[in-house]
């Protein structure tokens, strides 16, 4: 069976006053690099809504654009047996970046690649503009693995994204947010945030984005589903990739 394509939906970029703009993996997403002194016009920005370097608390919820995917469905695979090679020393991760990613479940049906895919920069941020930005904060590696669950109740997306540094990668983190309604997750220890984002599909109630970030390295989780995911289940999905990031087990 066709392997399922990278389920992001495109890139748009919008440069005004030194801030650079991203909208990634779907409408709402805003990645802002830099700073600026004046609010720049709606207009040129992703959906019409202001930017802000800093975190909203909440938002309108914006609703995604449609997957870019094909009407494939995911490949029945199992578990994927661990071949790839990975270390991690105090937040320094090495090896196979994929050796890395939040492991699903035996009874998950995995899309594409089993033990993910390797993304480049372009993959991550289809733009000269951000490509650029990804560089300055010191693009590393990048990789991402999507899957259903057994039950077929949720759609999982992992992706991580290393940095030259922890301090890069903190930076990253705290540029990035959804245009969607911030939800607080239980206290896991690790940072977290996390945004509901509306659905324009029938079958889908939308889209909860958990971001954190383990060392150099650059978390987004991605859980779509017919029914809202719970806020445990998220922690869940979290504590396990952040502590594969930290421990490599």
């Amino acid at each position: 069976m066709e392997a399922r394509t990278d389920s992001r939906t495109g890139v748009v970029i919008a440069t005004i006053v030194g801030l650079v703009v991203l909208a990634t993996l779907t409408a709402g997403a805003v990645v802002a690099f830099g700073s600026s002194s004046s609010s720049p016009s709606a207009s040129a920005l992703p959906g019409g809504a202001a930017p802000s370097s800093r975190d909203p608390e909440t938002a309108d919820p914006a609703t995604p654009s449609p997957t870019a995917s094909p009407s494939t469905g995911p490949t029945s695979t199992p578990s994927p047996t661990r071949t790839l090679k990975g270390t991690v020393d105090d937040g320094r991760h090495r090896g196979d970046l994929r050796y890395f990613l939040l492991a699903p479940p035996a009874d998950a049906e995995i899309y594409g690649d089993e033990e993910g895919t390797e993304l480049s920069r372009s993959e991550v941020a289809d733009s000269a503009d951000v490509k650029q930005a990804l560089a300055t904060h010191g693009f590393k590696a990048a990789a991402q693995r999507t899957y259903l669950t057994g039950d077929g109740d949720y759609e999982v997306s992992a992706q991580l994204v290393r940095f030259a540094n922890e301090g890069s990668a903190t930076a990253y983190y705290n540029a990035f947010y959804y245009q969607g309604t911030r939800i607080t997750l239980p206290s896991s220890g690790s940072p977290a945030k996390a945004y509901r984002l509306s659905s324009s599909s029938a079958e889908s109630t939308g889209s909860v984005i958990v971001l954190s970030h383990q060392g150099d390295v650059h978390i987004t989780l991605s859980v779509t589903g017919a029914k809202t995911p719970g806020k445990d289940l998220l922690a869940r999905l979290l504590d396990k990739q952040y502590r594969r990031l930290k421990t490599g087990r």
